[in-house]
């Protein structure tokens, strides 16, 4: 018997945010692994940690559309089974990783097999009645954002007490136990052969249907500046703890936990917005609801750079996560309802890339801002994230001319 869309979305949303916590597990240590494991020292440790974090995200963004293109045609289950699996082989290598140039390749090529959350949001799309899509990926972000925030919780500890090579075996478990929950529950949405073959297959997606699309092309340059602000602090997060807590004369033993409780706390806050935004956004209006959260979030990061403790930083950083959470619900329920089913995993899969693609620049705006001072990392975020404010609010017009909310 067929599963109801919400049997199918259960699972989903259940393997999807025990993945994102494990990829939170490992990629907040990789900065403390570098230093303390590897022997990379300043500056050539803040190098390495934008360049490392960067080309993951240039390899995500070249491979994201191939794999969204193929799940339009094939099968939308099956890439995220593939990001899943292919995650948990790759992540579980670096245990043995010796020096920065294994953990790069590693990196990369982590890059080019996964993409968890593109893929299960395509597939949610693809399965949620429309009336519902705006909750059910305001609810699989909330998931998302879970995951981050137990994810740093108990990879911080697991290093600490274990070693940081042992976080990496830790998110190797937790993706593959995830692709075995979609493996088991949910069910699979390949396409007939002679569906297939009646198709002109192609391995590269038509860019088309984003180009011909004002409110696409003005989501994806929001996505683009988001991520790219969200990432240029983050990389060198636990190397400004380390500097906060040193300043203010306390220990630095339990970095890793420190870094898990300040990342914790803000994914806390985008796991609470992202539910939020997700139910009553259609009351208030998607692009009305874009632009708040873009500006408070940019004035609540700019505190962030004079705070002078760990609790401090906590603080401001949740309440900035918790409105910067809250963009990505109502991005995501936008691109949903202005593309036709048949084109929803490449336009996923491009709105992935470019997402990569501001990934792969924060860090390395990070990484150069970092060189001067740590805490000018969060005036980069602000600025960032104002721009896409001043965008999104100078193009709402022409694009509620093409969707009515």
């Amino acid at each position: 018997m067929k599963k109801s869309w919400k049997s199918n979305y259960t699972a989903i949303l259940i393997a999807e945010t025990l993945a994102i916590m494990g990829f939170a597990l490992s990629m907040p240590v990789i900065p403390l692994f570098l230093k303390e494991d590897l022997g990379v020292v300043d500056p050539e440790l803040k190098i390495w940690v934008g360049v490392i974090q960067s080309l993951a995200a240039i390899s995500l963004a070249i491979f994201a559309p191939i794999w969204g293109h193929l799940a339009d045609i094939y099968s939308r289950r099956l890439m995220l089974l593939r990001a899943m699996f292919g995650g948990a082989v790759i992540v579980s290598l670096m245990v043995f990783v010796q020096s920065p140039w294994q953990l790069l390749i590693l990196r990369t090529i982590q890059g080019c097999f996964t993409g968890t959350v593109a893929a299960a949001t395509v597939l949610t799309a693809g399965i949620a009645p429309p009336v519902h899509i705006a909750l059910a990926l305001g609810l699989l972000q909330t998931g998302v954002a879970v995951g981050n925030s137990l994810g740093p919780l108990i990879g911080g500890m697991l290093s600490d007490f274990l070693g940081h090579r042992i976080a990496f075996l830790g998110t190797g478990v937790a993706l593959a136990s995830a692709g075995f929950i979609v493996l088991k529950w949910v069910e699979d949405d390949s396409m007939p052969r002679s569906r297939i073959k009646q198709k002109s297959v192609h391995f590269f997606p038509d860019i088309k249907p984003v180009l011909n699309s004002p409110v696409l092309i003005t989501l994806m340059m929001v996505t683009f500046t988001i991520q790219a602000a969200n990432t240029i602090a983050s990389p060198m997060l636990p190397l400004f703890l380390d500097e906060l807590l040193k300043e203010a004369g306390e220990t630095s033993r339990f970095l890793g936990s420190s870094t898990g409780i300040v990342l914790g706390a803000g994914a806390g806050a985008t796991a609470l917005a992202a539910f939020l935004v997700g139910k009553y956004c259609t009351r208030f209006g998607y692009w009305k609801t874009l632009i708040f959260c873009l500006t408070t979030g940019a004035i609540l990061t700019i505190p962030q750079t004079f705070v002078s403790n760990m609790v401090q930083l906590t603080i401001f950083r949740a309440l900035a996560s918790f409105f910067i959470g809250g963009a990505a619900p109502v991005l995501n329920a936008i691109i949903a309802v202005s593309t036709e089913k048949k084109h929803q995993g490449s336009v996923y899969g491009f709105n992935s890339s470019v997402s990569s693609a501001g990934g792969a620049l924060g860090p390395v705006i990070g990484s150069a801002i970092a060189l001067f001072n740590y805490r000018s990392v969060f005036l980069g975020t602000a600025a960032l994230l104002g721009f896409a404010a001043i965008k999104t609010w100078q193009n709402r017009r022409n694009s509620e001319m093409n969707i009515k909310t």
